[in-house]
């Protein structure tokens, strides 16, 4: 059950921020979507620092005091990833 938890919780330490930010990059005006990464540094981004990759999208794609709202983004991902991982160590305990 140890490796199953891993597997979950390493796909949702990517999935949720990319999701996340997929649905944010639909709601960009023009100008913000070219300010945001490309393809490479997008996925690197995901992979290397997961939920704390908000910061960085926020600060490429806002300009001024809209760069503030990566934190309680990445705070929120982080939040429900606690969530989740909580709720797998319960399933895990009642098996």
């Amino acid at each position: 059950m140890e490796l199953a938890r891993t597997i979950a919780m390493t796909a949702a330490w990517i999935l949720l921020p990319l999701a996340a930010q997929l649905w944010d990059r639909r709601h960009l005006d023009a100008a913000a979507r070219d300010r945001a990464w490309n393809a490479a540094s997008w996925g690197a981004a995901l992979y290397a620092f997961g939920p704390a990759s908000m910061l960085g999208w926020f600060f490429v794609t806002r300009r001024g005091l809209g760069r503030v709202l990566g934190v309680p983004a990445t705070a929120a991902l982080v939040l429900a990833l606690f969530g989740l991982d909580a709720l797998l160590e319960a399933l895990a305990a009642g098996s």
